[in-house]
């Protein structure tokens, strides 16, 4: 059964699917005083928060899509299996580390976000290539052993943020010429809608999704090459939370940069004390190609008492990221 396909659990379920992510956990490192019982019982609820926490994943100590699919990545480690391009893309801690020794080699895998694509393949052809071996873009035995060899004393950092940043620095520096996705739930779509109004207003092109899955806002910003993803989600607390994408070995400069932005003037548009930005792998913020961010704050009430002044200081930060991106 794809973990996708495995039903989401939390706390008082019993059933072989505990018993399954049990096991899960305790293979990657996270079940020390648990006993695969099939009981999801505070133990377990603990594991899979400390685990969520590690991934980088929104911490809430229930079992969903999003930790089943990492706890599966999980499972996976450099050599294992034979690496390459391929639909659906295979995905995984091993192609994870596979992109970053490669990166931190100087051959350009793009980010480091686990997913084998055509980056990562055109970086493993170069690697072969500058290694004396069958160029064929497949990650096998031969060439996982070479890059162990050639990368056991490099420091893991990639070229890629620093190709990113460059590639921001060099970018126009107007909000006139930036393409912007604003991705909202329908409780944020007020907030959504005069976000859009002004910024059209000042000359940026807009595209806005409402209610979409996340797989298939991820697909639309890379579809259309947006430059900034805007997720905008709504909470139960009062409280303003960013989120940028970041892993071992890359951080997005443009998300680590506008994140900090809004980080700093959207709680004075809620008259709230202070925001938590924080560098994460959400699966949105993973699988889009851009600048992106995504913002969730709250409470409902709050957010629509202070709507026009929170839309102005998202399009005033927007602003103020466009004149230095990075």
């Amino acid at each position: 059964m794809a973990d996708t396909q495995l039903p989401t659990l939390k706390r008082g379920d019993e059933s072989e699917d505990v018993a399954l992510l049990q096991q899960r956990l305790a293979t990657a490192g996270f079940a020390l005083a648990l006993a695969a019982n099939g009981s999801f019982d505070a133990s377990t609820a603990a594991a899979v928060a400390d685990f969520q926490a590690s991934r980088g994943l929104t911490v809430d100590g229930i079992c969903g899509p999003h930790t089943w699919n990492a706890l599966q990545e999980a499972n996976w480690s450099l050599g294992d299996r034979n690496l390459y391009l391929s639909q659906p893309m295979l995905r995984g801690d091993d192609v994870a580390e596979l992109q970053l020794r490669l990166g931190s080699l100087g051959f350009d895998a793009g980010r480091v976000d686990g997913i084998f694509g055509p980056n990562t393949a055109g970086a493993v052809t170069e690697f072969q290539v500058n290694s004396g071996l069958i160029a064929d873009a497949v990650c096998g035995e031969e060439t996982t052993g070479s890059l162990q060899r050639m990368s056991a004393r490099v420091t893991p950092a990639t070229v890629a943020a620093v190709r990113e940043r460059a590639k921001l620095q060099g970018a126009p520096r107007r909000l006139t010429e930036q393409h912007i996705m604003i991705a909202s739930t329908s409780t944020m779509a007020a907030v959504a809608g005069e976000l859009a109004t002004g910024l059209r207003r000042s000359g940026a092109t807009v595209s806005e999704v409402c209610d979409w899955p996340e797989a298939e806002r991820a697909d639309e910003a890379n579809r259309l090459t947006v430059d900034v993803y805007l997720g905008l989600l709504p909470s139960e607390e009062a409280e303003c939370r960013v989120a940028y994408f970041a892993t071992e070995g890359f951080v997005s400069p443009g998300g680590h940069r506008l994140a900090s932005i809004l980080g700093q003037r959207l709680p004075a548009a809620l008259g709230i004390d202070g925001a938590e930005v924080r560098g994460m792998r959400l699966p949105v913020l993973r699988h889009t190609r851009m600048t992106a961010v995504q913002c969730r704050v709250g409470p409902t009430g709050l957010v629509q008492a202070r709507l026009s002044p929170l839309a102005r200081s998202i399009e005033g930060s927007l602003a103020r990221w466009a004149t230095q991106p990075a």
